[in-house]
């Protein structure tokens, strides 16, 4: 019992400090980029996405490192489920959430088009090899430079009320020292998260894949929850919606990319094709859908429900069938 309760131990340890690193890393490196006069909207379709993803990043290269490819890649394809279903669900639930119409559904497109492309690479040979890693990245790069170079022309939300400016305040010193923190919280936030739900798994006979698509990826979630509720409390509701998209294309393009540049991601458990992937299409794949179907370009209460219902019964299933 001690050893099991250790493994718990470590999962809520490695949940606090992914949380507490994460905004660390998001604090301390938006303040250092607005001190060198990095404009506010790069900071917010670049440097945001990438920070409040890091969680993601860091469990899964781990994962990968240390020989656990169903929880490195379960981690990606849970996040993604519960940012559409619980978090996008929760906040549409509580708050209803405009869609802007032409720069959403393209991000929807391009969301669902890598999302089917990264089914497709691992049909093919059940991996996603260094090199189709590579390629997800520089698909990012080239996502990210577009955005960049068209985001007068679009109607995208002002980026500026989703950053700190107050860090840019801040000595350079504080923010260095701010910076090595929210690295270091999240490496070892990581290394107790998989660690811990590793042992848990064993422990109870539940395989990595159950773990690591429900309590891994919920935990890696909770950065993207706290941004979406926040921002929607503030009145920027437009940002929950932009928030779940643009960390389900850094989840798929950058954390399987690089995850996969470092240490190729094999699929050993084929339920996660055959179940879990099949769930993040067709979450994925209803964004667009919800937004016309109850109130013409709106998230609200009723969608909410129909995305938060589908999480929890999604849930159920896995728990349900749980068993290695």
């Amino acid at each position: 019992m001690p050893d099991l309760l250790d493994s718990y131990l470590f999962v809520i340890l490695g949940l606090v400090f992914l949380l507490v690193g994460g905004h660390f890393l998001v604090s301390s490196s938006v303040g250092i980029a607005l001190k060198y006069n990095v404009s506010t909207m790069v900071i917010g379709l670049t440097l945001v996405s990438f920070a409040t993803s890091a969680p993601e990043l860091l469990v899964s290269l781990i994962a990968a490192n240390n020989d656990h490819p169903d929880i490195a890649l379960g981690n990606v394809i849970g996040s993604n489920i519960a940012n559409i279903g619980l978090i996008l669900g929760l906040t549409a639930m509580l708050f209803t959430l405009p869609v802007r119409g032409k720069s959403y559904m393209r991000d929807w497109l391009f969301l669902s088009g890598i999302t089917l492309l990264v089914y497709i690479m691992l049909w093919t040979d059940f991996c996603i090899h260094w090199y189709e890693g590579f390629g997800l990245f520089l698909v990012l790069i080239g996502f990210n430079v577009y955005k960049i170079r068209n985001a007068k022309n679009e109607d995208i939300p002002d980026l500026e009320s989703e950053i700190d400016v107050q860090s840019a305040k801040l000595p350079m010193w504080r923010l260095i020292i701010e910076l090595a923190l929210g690295i270091a919280g999240l490496k070892f936030g990581a290394e107790f998260l998989v660690n811990g739900a590793n042992d848990i798994a064993l422990d109870y006979g539940i395989s990595e894949r159950t773990v690591s698509v429900s309590v891994v990826a919920l935990g890696t979630s909770l950065p993207e929850l706290v941004a979406s509720l926040v921002a929607a409390k503030k009145g920027e509701k437009d940002l929950a919606i932009g928030n779940v998209i643009g960390s389900n294309i850094f989840n798929i393009l950058a954390v399987l990319g690089l995850t996969a540049g470092i240490a190729e991601i094999r699929v050993e458990d084929m339920k996660l094709l055959k179940v879990d992937f099949i769930w993040v299409i067709a979450f994925t794949f209803l964004l667009y859908p919800l937004t016309l179907i109850f109130k013409k370009y709106e998230l609200g209460k009723r969608a909410g429900w129909v995305m938060f219902l589908a999480y929890c019964f999604y849930i159920y299933i896995l728990i349900s069938n749980g068993k290695v």
